[in-house]
């Protein structure tokens, strides 16, 4: 069960870097390559939501909250998941 939790924890945080490196590449690089997409795929469930929320609260705002929104979804579903492996 600990090598479960810590997997779901090693996953957080893997996210939680990549959802980071996607923000500091958007202040340096606005271009397209294998690498972005990737990044894309991995923060684009989390940052998508984010961006929704933020439009439909305060539309027009021009600057991007969707990341801040995505780490704490994160940090939710990380609690949800720890409080269900706690049950086993």
């Amino acid at each position: 069960m600990v090598i479960l939790y810590n997997a779901v924890g090693l996953l957080f945080q893997f996210l939680e870097t990549l959802i980071i490196i996607e923000v500091l590449l958007s202040w340096v690089y606005r271009g397209e390559n294998s690498l972005t997409r990737l990044l894309h795929i991995f923060t684009d469930p989390f940052l998508i939501p984010g961006k929704r929320i933020q439009e439909r609260i305060i539309p027009g705002l021009p600057v991007d909250f969707s990341p801040v929104i995505a780490l704490f979804i994160l940090m939710l579903l990380r609690n949800v998941i720890y409080s269900i492996l706690r049950l086993f």
